[in-house]
């Protein structure tokens, strides 16, 4: 990596700072700098499980953006994408006419130091299945390096460098992050609208970012597409490399079929390879979707020679990345689990596997990111909550844009009432949801708290509320 900067800036690379080294992608590629022989320091406004991980590491760490938080031995800045141009660190690192990078242009360089990085891209699902893709090379012995949304057991965190060729990605559309890094092996999950703040164009422009991100395959490499949607295929169209399809139509190259699933909504199927049966697979997340998930990762372990038992130890082992479907606990026969959606298709898909979960009332909580999400995909979010027997809904979080839509959390709750009749309310402080819970949930009620943002933390308050109130 050294190497790589050294060419790129025409200058020696030894120190970065990190603006914004708290996120869950920075403070991995953080760590993996460190690994790689860079010294490190940063700064960010909160400190957090990531900052702390970086501590114990011995990084310096500034709470609070200040002019003076970069010392003058610094060779790079590295900067996330919600740092603006008058951010005094950055302010700073100009002054001093350092190299300043982007954090995807900085994972863009990154992937030039492996021949076979695997980049899982889609509107949903990335997390999971580029989590599941790393699982399943650290059982196979390949040493994978990994940068990736959610917290994995199997590597201790979002990021670790191996010592391998293989790096697994989340590659992310959101601004066309994903055309900045060379991979080997692309998989699509799916394609939605999404982020119509910058694809102001809509699904056109979505499936032409898609088919980019395709094309930077190489001949040798292996595009895996879910092929029940004819967007996904549209995008995959006249590509470079071989294209194989999963789903559950029988067109596809892999599909799944004789679904099942146990009291907990875990799912078992079996696996078929151009209409054969290839294995029959048990799951320890729930979901339909985390089928689709799994087939995509067994086409990828088909294509890299991972034999099928060592995908049954993957799966076996696997039970979600972090905030993706995780149980909080359970308090008098309440279950309480909290999940990452934010996008009216994952939320409908999470609320689909909590039905397969044996339960009395299901109770959603939910938190909208972004208004421009709320307002455009209004009548999708409508929608998904079509199942819920109860919801509630607290203020939509913006940490990017202004409310220019004049959109709220009042309005959903307006319209689900009126389509669905399903008891809606919306509550702004986190105790008062938690004390409204506690005060109305009854045993074997299921507790979905949804959301990108800080709304997990109601999860770990109601449970410790239960417990407090049945204990």
């Amino acid at each position: 990596m050294k190497e790589i900067l050294k060419k790129k800036f025409n200058r020696p690379i030894e120190k970065i700072f990190f603006i914004g080294i708290g996120g869950s992608s920075m403070s991995g590629l953080a760590g993996m700098a460190l690994d790689q022989g860079f010294k490190v320091e940063g700064s960010d406004m909160i400190e957090s499980s990531y900052t702390g991980k970086l501590k114990d590491r011995d990084v310096k760490i500034h709470i609070g953006h200040d002019y003076n938080n970069i010392p003058e031995d610094t060779d790079m800045v590295v900067y996330s994408a919600a740092i603006h141009e008058d951010n005094p660190d950055m302010v700073r690192a100009k002054d001093l006419d350092l190299p300043i990078v982007e954090r995807s242009d900085y994972l863009g360089l990154l992937s030039l130091a492996f021949d076979k990085t695997i980049g899982v891209a889609g509107t949903h699902g990335k997390t999971t299945t580029s989590s599941m893709i790393a699982a399943l090379l650290h059982y196979a012995d390949f040493d994978p390096s990994v940068s990736i949304g959610g917290k994995l057991p199997e590597i201790g965190g979002n990021a670790c460098l191996g010592d391998s060729d293989y790096f697994v990605i989340e590659s992310c559309e959101y601004v066309d992050s994903f055309l900045k890094t060379s991979h080997y092996i692309g998989i699509i999950t799916n394609i939605e609208e999404d982020h119509l703040d910058y694809f102001t164009e809509g699904l056109p422009q979505i499936k032409e970012s898609f088919h980019k991100f395709g094309a930077i395959l190489p001949p040798d490499g292996l595009m895996i597409a879910y092929g029940d949607s004819q967007d996904v295929l549209d995008t995959v169209e006249n590509l470079r490399c071989p294209v194989t399809t999963y789903g559950f139509e029988k067109k596809n190259d892999w599909t799944a079929h004789n679904i099942q699933y146990d009291v907990m909504g875990n799912p078992s199927f079996d696996a078929y390879h151009h209409n054969e049966f290839y294995g029959h697979f048990n799951m320890k997340i729930p979901g339909e979707h985390n089928v689709l998930n799994a087939l995509s990762c067994i086409a990828c372990s088909e294509f890299l020679g991972i034999d099928e038992a060592t995908v049954q130890k993957t799966l076996d082992n696997f039970h979600g990345a972090k905030r993706r479907f995780e149980f909080r606990g359970e308090v008098n026969g309440i279950n309480v689990y909290e999940d990452y959606a934010h996008h009216p298709t994952e939320l409908k898909v999470v609320i689909d596997a909590c039905l397969n979960h044996v339960h009395n009332n299901l109770w959603v909580i939910f938190q909208p990111h972004t208004y421009s999400r709320t307002f455009y995909l209004f009548d999708e979010f409508v929608d998904a909550f079509a199942k819920a027997d109860f919801i509630i809904l607290n203020d939509i979080y913006s940490d990017r844009e202004g409310n220019d839509w004049d959109i709220y959390s009042e309005d959903l709750a307006k319209r689900i009432k009126e389509k669905y009749h399903i008891p809606t309310i919306v509550m702004s402080e986190f105790n008062t949801i938690v004390k409204y819970l506690s005060d109305n949930l009854e045993s074997d009620d299921l507790v979905l708290v949804a959301g990108s943002q800080t709304i997990n933390k109601v999860a770990y308050m109601l449970v410790d509320a239960l417990k407090e109130k049945y204990e």
